[in-house]
């Protein structure tokens, strides 16, 4: 159990043990007095044995960033949202079995059971609510309230998939888990979360945000960028919580990550539920509990959760055999926490390295096992059944996988024409290889969940002729929104409301990439209507028709 009271507020701790310089070398880049960083704890048994801050909470007012000053955690705050359903559930308040309607009958009955569930395992099918207010003309600083949620889910007609079939992220389940939470307890989720967590664990310097302009004091200020001579503030746009809104300390996640071995909140077979594996409706198993991802790294097992929302990213890590957990909290938006915090548990971890586990090349059906230099690999990755791709880009000998709206991530080759994404906690892997035609694909391994096979498609470029047939406007119903093409320059160019015009790039076909997202034109079978698909990775074949030619 952490000891209380241990440090005063912004004191280091553990500066003496052999691994602090090795600490200090990794963040660097960071221990700056101009500019945002991060802030670094590693637990044993969730008592602190190092904790620091590198760079600033507060550049504009020299406030430096400490092991103390609470950051906002984004996404990492989902561990929070789940122990609270689950303490519900633990009253006799509501089952995991419900259909979450029975709670939120703003959601649409889409012929198809969500329960509680499949919110918490992300397998409900539902479309990601973030992507969906983008789609609609939403920018980065415009404020969201519930009222906006709900007006937006109210207008959805379909799902990504058949509720418990498939696992795939998804935070604005938890934002309906968060809206549960409220009308089964009669009071707000962030009371909910202070008075049944926070206080019995004694964060005292923890907070939810569930408004935008609510003040919580000392919190680091969130930047875009972390270089001095170019620094903007940022700030999450949500006003409510759930799948994110927390905001503590590396201090107080000791307190949290102690309540995993001595349990003061909750019980045992609670948290037990929590890293658990969930299942599909087909019994198999995928990488993910109840607020928490289960992975490995060098062979231990790891449960964990990231967080990245404007002005911030997160990392929290525990490797439950070593009782080990390491924190990384950072108040800037281009600082990826994960591979950080992994050089950090490397530091502490025996020395041992368990194999990567995955199907080489050799042993796949029909397939050639000889060298693929990153220059071929590069391209567009494309399985129209399962509705997924990736990009890949060679640049200065390097495969870097687009990440869409985050930007391009070098993935580190392991041999036999495998690369790994190292900023996901999880094994990542992508797996490429000939088939037995001669063709590129890859296979998607990501642990946890069944892999995926991905052909490299051509690149094609559409006559002018052809781009300027799909020139017009198409309107959504489910997003209310009208989007313009016109042919402009040679490129089919997209025109949005709030946007800047984006050129669009051909993929094959009738297939587009835009700004993080596909579009794949297409004639309606029965109407012969031009219509437009909109797919993301967290959004499914989102439906746009043409209503006028232009």
């Amino acid at each position: 159990m952490v000891s209380q009271g241990v440090v005063a507020r912004g004191q280091d701790i553990g500066r003496d043990t052999p691994f602090a310089a090795g600490i200090d070398s990794i963040f660097s880049p960071y221990a700056r007095p101009d500019a945002p960083g991060c802030a670094v704890s590693v637990m044993k048994a969730g008592k602190i044995v190092y904790a620091r801050g590198y760079g600033m909470a507060d550049v504009a007012n020299g406030i430096s960033l400490t092991a103390a000053t609470p950051v906002h955690v984004a996404s990492t705050s989902k561990q929070f949202t789940a122990l609270a359903v689950l303490m519900l559930e633990s009253d006799g308040k509501l089952r995991l079995d419900d259909d979450v309607r029975k709670y939120v009958p703003e959601i649409p009955d889409f012929g198809h059971t969500i329960t509680i569930r499949m919110l918490l395992n992300h397998t409900s099918g539902l479309r990601e609510l973030a992507n969906l207010f983008s789609f609609s003309g939403w920018r980065n600083s415009d404020e969201q309230y519930k009222s906006d949620v709900f007006a937006m889910i109210r207008r959805q007609r379909s799902l990504n998939y058949v509720p418990g079939t498939e696992f795939a992220y998804n935070s604005g389940g938890y934002t309906f888990l968060a809206i549960v939470v409220e009308r089964v307890s009669g009071v707000s989720f962030r009371r909910f979360v202070i008075d049944r967590i926070f206080a019995p664990l004694r964060m005292k310097h923890s907070d939810v945000q569930e408004d935008v302009d609510q003040v919580v004091p000392h919190r680091a200020a969130g930047y875009w960028g972390h270089d001095p001579s170019n620094l903007r503030t940022a700030r999450p746009s949500n006003s409510f919580a759930g799948a994110s809104g927390v905001v503590t300390s590396v201090e107080d996640l000791a307190r949290w990550d102690a309540n995993f071995y001595e349990t003061k909140v909750g019980t045992q077979a609670l948290l037990n539920q929590m890293s658990t594996p969930g299942r599909l409706t087909d019994g198999s198993e995928f990488g993910y509990g109840m607020g928490l991802f289960i992975g490995t790294h060098r062979g231990y097992r790891t449960i964990s959760h990231a967080g990245s929302d404007y002005g911030y990213k997160a990392d929290f890590i525990r490797f439950p055999s070593e009782h080990l957990t390491v924190t990384v909290l950072c108040n800037a938006f281009d600082i990826a926490p994960t591979p950080l915090a992994l050089r950090v548990a490397d530091l502490y971890l025996p020395n041992a390295e368990g194999p990567v586990q995955t199907q080489h090349k050799s042993d796949l059906p029909g397939v050639s096992g000889s060298p693929l230099s990153p220059s071929e690999l590069a391209g567009f990755y494309w399985n129209d059944t399962i509705v997924q791709g990736n990009r890949f880009f060679h640049e200065q000998g390097k495969l870097l996988l687009d990440g869409g709206g985050e930007g391009k991530f070098e993935l580190r080759p392991l041999g036999n024409n495998t690369y790994r994404l190292m900023e996901a906690p999880r094994r990542f892997l992508f797996i490429f290889f000939r088939r037995a035609d001669g063709s590129l694909a890859v296979r998607v391994d990501v642990e946890g969940s069944p892999v995926t096979e991905r052909p490299k498609v051509p690149d094609t470029k559409p006559s002018p002729a052809e781009l300027r047939a799909l020139a017009g406007k198409y309107y959504s119903p489910e997003l209310d929104v009208m989007w313009t093409f016109v042919f402009r320059d040679g490129a089919l160019v997209l025109e949005r409301h709030r946007r800047e015009p984006s050129p669009l790039s051909p993929v094959f076909g009738s297939t587009f990439e835009g700004d993080g997202f596909v579009l794949a034109f297409r004639r309606d079978p029965r109407t012969r209507t031009l219509v437009l698909e909109v797919t993301t990775e967290r959004v499914r074949r989102l439906r746009f028709t043409r209503v006028m030619n232009r």
